[in-house]
């Protein structure tokens, strides 16, 4: 009968598999099934028997516009290098117009006004400046290339792909180039504006330097109204964090980080023009070295800025790098990998239980290989397949993967949250919250929120259920640097609900007791006996390392702008130091006459150089560490110290290398000559 057919064979789909259909009363067969066909159609949309009209064409280019831009990061980390850039050629600049002083200061005693002056050096400025450019447009040409080339290789981890190539914008180089014009002709004109507060009789001795004394004042100003700028931003970052308010974390970082070093460099030139006997206790070569610094406080300045900006790049980028751990049998709980060693994908659903005996006897497993597993406590998820919503997805996701979390899962809890929509001791039972109707809970990774779906707590994303319908997705929790950075989770009961042909669970979380190579053999029993299933199992602090590739490659690329900035920093000393020990033959050649040995003026101009690199280096990171001092303090946020500390010392190591070979070939010279001169 029916009924017992029905009783028998019901389930969650229904308990009816078949309908009859007769003939409308006073029709024929044939006219009531073309009505039938027609009126069904009408009332049966397309979504819900398994057709889907798609615009794949607007689609495809919505994905390939890529899931976040980060062209304003690599900008502002730039705008360091830059500066960087811009200190130099004026340094460069001020050093060859400082050899022709006796130059201006003929031309002004002879009656031309020092604006002709001015604009005679900008044009000659501006030549050097035009050619310079067009070098510079092939050597970023050259830079982009090598660049990619690392992405295809070096860095194949973290992008996924080899096939990139370099693809140049014409209209880039063009707006590049006229930037790059404008912010050496700034740079060149304000280093010329400076000789016009010399008067022309000493121009004509060669003194280049204003014999005005400066107060400090504006030294102090700039210096105490940047650092309480930069304390100010550095506290609504704190505050930020924790309220939610975290999409101009980016701008405080950058904003914060300037600010610091205008301080720092502020309070420098302070004592390089005020203050030049606060020092004391030092050797007294190193002494006399480190108080010669203060006898061109302009090119000091321009040296502590040159290494101070790469500093602070190479010290902001590595504190955000990650650390990686190595605890791979007993992850904590409340960590990225949730306390499980494991984690599994199923390419045909599973429908019995892992955890019971008969289950495993079901699927297969030998008597030896099910009291091994028994040892483990398997957590099944329902899993809606869709795209990866995480950083390894080049192309914008717009439908993620959806994974539907069982009771027992939410009972137990675990992981580290950045953001929840309320307090409490779980926030995965937030999952089970009922909301308004067409609008269920569900749970995602910070980053990939953020970054990929650009979406926050709160908001919503709008999908379609089984049915066609619309069903709306509010994010009640986020994540911090999890295991589920390709999903979205919702409550299994929902999952069910609103996708009931999904059946069995297709995603695994392996929980293992602390015992040497038990998650090894786990993992091979696994794979092995659930083949035919494309059962694949991996360890979460694997799945957790491929995400942190792509976010330490970008790192990376953002480190290699430090170090050019560094290269140029160096650069700038080993100038410095030459045009020093040019400027000071005579004094060097009486200091031999009195006794002094080669050795000792050595150490002295290396002593010089090496106060400059190290105030750089110190102003420079105490700001980048000051300026993501949020991220520092944040739970879970980790800094990898001894891979910066030997990363400073390696670049106070090559500053004094690069000294000592230039003071190598800088005392060769004979100093005879320069002593009769004197």
């Amino acid at each position: 009968s029916a009924q017992a057919g029905q009783r028998l064979w019901s389930s969650r789909f229904g308990d009816l598999t078949a309908i009859r259909i007769g003939a409308a009363l006073g029709a024929s067969l044939q006219k009531t099934q073309a009505d039938f066909q027609r009126r069904l159609l009408e009332k049966i949309p397309p979504a819900q028997v398994g057709f889907v009209f798609q615009p794949v064409k607007a689609q495809g280019l919505e994905a390939a516009s890529g899931a976040t831009d980060f062209s304003m990061l690599f900008i502002g980390f730039s705008l360091f290098l830059i500066v960087s850039a811009a200190l130099l050629v004026g340094l460069l600049f001020r050093l060859g117009v400082e050899q022709r002083a006796s130059e201006i200061g003929i031309l002004l005693a002879t009656g031309y006004p020092i604006a002709a002056v001015r604009r005679r050096f900008m044009r000659e400025g501006g030549l050097l400046a035009g050619l310079g450019g067009v070098i510079g447009l092939g050597g970023a040409m050259v830079y982009t290339w090598l660049l990619m080339v690392g992405l295809r290789t070096w860095w194949l981890a973290g992008v996924g792909t080899p096939f990139l190539s370099l693809h140049i914008n014409p209209l880039s180089l063009l707006i590049g180039y006229l930037i790059a014009i404008v912010v050496i002709s700034f740079s060149i004109g304000w280093t010329v504006r400076q000789f016009g507060k010399v008067p022309a009789r000493a121009l004509l001795d060669g003194v280049t330097v204003s014999a005005a004394k400066t107060s400090g004042r504006l030294a102090w100003i700039f210096g105490l109204v940047s650092l309480a700028l930069a304390g100010g931003l550095i506290l609504f970052a704190l505050v930020s964090g924790t309220t939610g308010a975290e999409q101009a974390s980016p701008l405080l970082f950058f904003g914060s980080g300037a600010l610091l070093l205008i301080a720092g460099l502020s309070f420098f030139s302070l004592w390089l023009r005020v203050g030049k006997g606060l020092m004391t206790g030092f050797a007294m070569t190193a002494r006399m070295g480190a108080r010669n610094s203060a006898r061109h406080p302009g090119r000091s300045m321009l040296c502590g800025a040159l290494v101070s900006c790469a500093c602070f790049v190479i010290v902001a980028v590595g504190a955000n790098r990650h650390v990686e751990t190595s605890d791979t049998t007993s992850p904590q709980k409340e960590s990225g990998a949730g306390g499980f060693a494991l984690v599994a994908d199923s390419d045909i659903p599973l429908h019995h239980d892992l955890n019971s005996e008969a289950g495993r006897f079901e699927l297969g497993f030998s008597e030896s290989d099910s009291a091994i597993t028994s040892r483990a406590q398997i957590f099944p998820l329902r899993f809606l397949p869709g795209e990866d919503a995480s950083c390894l997805n080049l192309y914008q996701p717009q439908k993620p993967r959806i994974l539907g979390v069982p009771g027992d899962l939410i009972q137990r809890g675990g992981f580290q949250f950045q953001q929840t929509a309320a307090t409490g001791d779980n926030p995965w039972h937030l999952l089970e919250s009922e909301l308004e109707p067409g609008v269920i809970p569900a749970i995602g990774d910070y980053n990939s929120v953020r970054w990929i779906l650009h979406l926050g707590l709160g908001e919503d994303l709008i999908i379609q259920d089984e049915l066609g319908q619309e069903l709306r997705l509010r994010l009640v929790g986020l994540l911090r640097t999890s295991i589920f950075q390709s999903e979205l989770l919702i409550s299994e009961a929902n999952f069910i609900k609103h996708f009931p042909s999904q059946s069995g669970y297709a995603h695994f979380l392996v929980q293992t007791p602390p015992e040497p190579n038990l998650t090894q053999q786990i993992t091979r029993i696994l794979e092995n006996t659930l083949a035919d299933y494309g059962f694949d199992v991996s360890a979460t602090t694997e799945k957790l390392a491929n995400y942190q590739a792509v976010e330490n490659t970008y790192l990376a690329t953002f480190q290699m702008l430090g170090g050019l900035g560094l290269l140029l920093g160096t650069l700038g000393l080993g100038i410095i130091l030459l045009r020093n020990v040019i400027e000071r033959s005579g004094e060097l050649a009486t200091l031999r006459a009195f006794g002094f040995r080669r050795l000792t003026l050595s150490m002295m101009l290396l002593a010089e150089n090496g106060f400059l690199l190290a105030v750089g280096i110190l102003i420079g990171s105490l700001s980048a560490l000051l300026a993501v001092a949020p991220h520092l303090i944040a739970p879970g946020g980790r800094v990898p110290w001894f891979s910066l500390l030997t990363t400073l010392i390696l670049v106070f190591l090559v500053g004094i290398i690069s000294s000592a070979v230039a003071v190598f070939f800088a005392l060769r010279r004979p100093l005879l000559p320069a002593l009769k001169a004197e």
